[in-house]
């Protein structure tokens, strides 16, 4: 039986994940564990199957011994790795492990996936490790019996499945009692170039990455799921996390790509800044931004990290304003939505998303001809809100509140007598009508609020002479009509509104009266 000696120094075959080749063996203390994974996730079982042995260590060096019930497994798994397919060489028949011992890192991927994908012949060797939620990102030791080569493979179940899937296998070496001076040589092109000694490997078939957070903020007050005016600038910031994992790469992508809805005009790539979760600044040299679309159809800025390993565990912060856009509006309401994923090379996450809500209200103004109500032209409204500032209109459609009435924007009603506001934020408004329609009074103008809830609900406030008539009032739909009048008698006689008018025709009676009476006194004196 010919037993291969691997020595120091040699780039030889001891570990294995998706193709990484270490060297066999480095000194260790007794108590060190003999496998560990590394980033561990959470769900996954690491299984071992021991398929060659180590003896007689010392000088630098062990032998390998294939087990017996391995060997036809690992003679098929070696002959397909080498390429000949013409068996593997005669002096290893009898131990095709040593063969593998002098494979190549591209064959020694081939050799484990190999071996994965045939049926084990014996084994577990090992309890291994099913990693518990505690234990995910962190290195854990998996029970094995013994030094030696093992196969580990990798099981989970996917979320939402019922059916376990096979990850990635390792083929890797423990740690080796008693052998000293003895370097790794890791293959960095799969994830394990941070490993260093034996006995280790990273979790290959990482875990959906956690979606990043995603924040949206006004006047550092969270705004998300709440409402906005068209015309307000939101501060957003999306929150990611690089996995721990990047480090073991020779190059790791990492992508970061938001996503914002039609309605929202986002900064310029240039506008936005990209730090770390401490408020320092990321070198700009690390990564690119590219930016497409616009508010009418929608807006992807991609952050795109051709290599994030020295980024390994760290939080990237990354934020920029958008400004809402008439563009969000369906009719008298709206909204928009920013969405943002990263990709890595273990796919893409789940979505970090913020909302944001607009609201509006309508009315109409209409009139009286004899007993029957009609729309009323040129009526001409302003609307304040809760703090008295009137409501401003842009020519791009923003909203803004300024202190002077004659710069607010002016409702006029056309021949349908709408007056429609549409794109604002949950308040209480005051809709002021500042003139009349000719041949209509002018004293009997109407002043009435509107108040929109957080979710969209409207109220409209009926005034003392009842001359606004809710419709569906306290819903998303509520609407209402607004009474001009051409005199007094034309009031509604209803409640407060009758009340109101019988005053009105008593002060005028009682002027009447007092008339009367001094011209009475004037032909007495």
């Amino acid at each position: 039986m010919k037993m291969r000696k691997l020595f120091a120094g040699l780039a030889a075959a001891a570990t294995l994940l998706s193709g990484m080749a270490i060297g066999v063996a480095a000194a260790q203390a007794d108590d060190a564990p003999l496998l560990q994974v590394n980033h561990a996730q959470e769900g996954h079982t690491y299984t071992p199957y021991k398929f060659a042995t180590f003896e007689n260590p010392g000088d630098g060096s062990v032998e390998v011994k294939t087990v017996d019930a391995w060997k036809g497994a690992v003679t098929t798994a070696a002959d397909v790795a080498d390429g000949s397919h013409n068996g593997i060489p005669t002096e290893y028949k009898d131990n095709p492990a040593a063969y593998v011992a002098t494979f190549t890192a591209d064959q020694l991927r081939v050799f484990a996936k190999t071996l994965a994908g045939i049926t084990p012949p014996a084994g577990p060797d090992g309890t291994g490790l099913t990693v518990a939620k505690d234990q995910a990102n962190t290195s854990q030791v998996v029970n094995v019996n013994g030094e030696g080569w093992y196969l580990v493979k990798d099981t989970f179940t996917k979320a939402g499945e019922t059916t376990v899937t096979s990850g990635t296998p390792a083929v890797v070496a423990t740690t080796v009692n008693g052998l000293s001076n003895l370097r790794i040589a890791a293959d960095t092109t799969t994830g394990q170039g941070n490993i260093t000694t034996e006995g280790q490997f990273n979790a290959k078939n990482a875990n959906p990455t956690d979606e990043p957070l995603k924040f949206a903020r006004m006047n550092d007050v969270d705004v998300n799921g709440k409402s906005v005016k068209v015309g307000d600038t939101v501060d957003f910031t999306v929150a990611a996390d690089v996995p721990h994992a990047a480090a073991g790469w020779d190059a790791y992508p990492f992508t970061i790509t938001d996503t914002a809805s039609k309605g929202l005009q986002i900064a310029a790539k240039s506008a936005f800044t990209v730090q770390f979760g401490d408020h320092t600044t990321v070198d700009p040299d690390l990564y690119t931004i590219t930016q497409e679309g616009n508010a009418q159809s929608g807006t992807t800025t991609t952050i795109y990290f051709a290599d994030a390993t020295t980024l390994a565990g760290r939080t990237i912060v990354v934020s920029y304003q958008g400004t809402v856009t008439k563009d969000a509006l369906d009719g008298l309401s709206g909204s928009v939505d920013n969405k943002a994923t990263i990709t890595t090379k273990d796919g893409t996450s789940g979505e970090g998303k913020t909302v944001l809500k607009t609201y509006g209200f309508q009315f109409t103004k209409i009139g009286k001809e004899g007993n029957e109500a009609k729309p009323l032209a040129g009526a001409k409204f302003v609307v304040k809100n809760a703090e008295g500032k009137f409501l401003k209109q842009a020519e791009d459609g923003a909203w803004s509140f300024v202190s002077d009435q004659n710069d607010a924007k002016t409702f006029i009603t056309e021949n349908d007598g709408l007056v429609k506001v549409a794109g604002l934020a949950a308040g209480t408004y005051t809709v002021v009508e500042t003139q009349a329609p000719t041949g209509y009074a002018q004293n009997f103008r109407v002043t009435f609020n509107v108040k929109i809830t957080d979710e969209g609900l409207i109220t409209f406030e009926p005034d003392a002479l009842r001359q606004v008539q809710p419709v569906n009032n306290t819903t998303a739909n509520a609407t209402a009509t607004v009474l001009n009048v051409k005199s007094v008698t034309q009031l509604p006689l209803t409640g407060a509104a009758g009340t109101v008018l019988f005053t009105v025709v008593a002060l005028l009676v009682g002027g009447a009266g007092v008339a009367v009476a001094v011209k009475s006194r004037r032909r007495t004196y």
